[in-house]
């Protein structure tokens, strides 16, 4: 049976949940893409983000619905969430490109990623891919194989480093994900759904956003064309959220206090 959808490492299928009274919820259920080489790996990076998912409640959390043993396999459960049929939020404003529109997706975003932090939980690979819509407009935070609980894991970094990623974690080859770089990572998220382009779209690869981010300290250029109000109290935040020093970004709190105030005329 071909997937739904495809993940970085895992396959995405439509199904139905049947509640105790009857009632029928539609669901994404994702299958981590294994080989019969590495499922004690993969469970591991399951456990990992099931341990983290499973206690979260947020409105801007994908909520997280259980385990599906019988849907997995090599031994290796899915797991079950909501499904959102509006798509990733490229998906979503690719039809919805309102300011007010993007505006609602960046307070929501930020208002996951403090309750996360709030909880001592970092996210670990905040990205547009990572954020869902879901039927009512609301941003949905997902993806937690990266994520870690600060009290309780050890560092680990699974992930390959993307254009989004804070230099410091870029640089390192041991060092785990913090707030600090989710904060990061969530303004060079906000800068793409702000103005549409992902970060350093005149370099091809994220190897050259690598060495342009470490090497030069670069960073996204202020919007020349197109530039929806309210720009430059977003780009404020932004500029405070990436900073090179980490212990000069904002706290995604503080972030989320001035998001609050900016209102721009329907």
């Amino acid at each position: 049976m071909s997937a739904d959808h495809y993940g970085w490492r895992a396959n995405i299928y439509v199904g139905w949940l049947r509640g105790d009274d009857g009632t029928r919820t539609r669901v994404a259920i994702k299958t981590m893409r294994v080989s019969h080489e590495d499922p004690i790996e993969i469970k591991r990076r399951l456990i990992i983000e099931t341990a983290v998912w499973v206690d979260l409640d947020h409105p801007n959390i994908l909520k997280f619905l259980g385990l599906a043993p019988d849907l997995g396999s090599y031994g290796v459960p899915a797991l079950v969430s909501p499904y959102c049929e509006k798509g990733t939020v490229d998906d979503y404003l690719r039809l919805h490109p309102n300011t007010n529109t993007k505006l609602f997706i960046i307070k929501g975003v930020a208002s996951g990623l403090q309750y996360l932090h709030q909880r001592d939980v970092v996210h670990g690979n905040l990205k547009p891919s990572s954020i869902l819509i879901y039927d009512d407009g609301r941003a949905l935070l997902c993806g937690f194989g990266s994520s870690r609980i600060l009290t309780q894991q050890s560092p680990t970094k699974l992930f390959v480093a993307t254009r989004y990623d804070a230099p410091e974690f870029i640089g390192s080859n041991t060092m785990g994900p913090n707030k600090p770089t989710d904060v990061y990572s969530f303004a060079m998220t906000c800068y793409r759904i702000w103005t549409n382009t992902k970060p350093f779209a005149d370099l091809a690869s994220d190897s050259s956003v690598i060495v342009a981010v470490i090497l030069e300290q670069a960073r996204p250029a202020y919007p020349t064309s197109d530039i929806p109000p309210g720009t430059d109290l977003v780009w404020k935040i932004l500029e405070d959220c990436w900073k090179t020093e980490a212990e000069k970004r904002l706290e995604v709190s503080v972030a989320m206090e001035r998001l609050a105030k900016i209102n721009i005329p329907a």
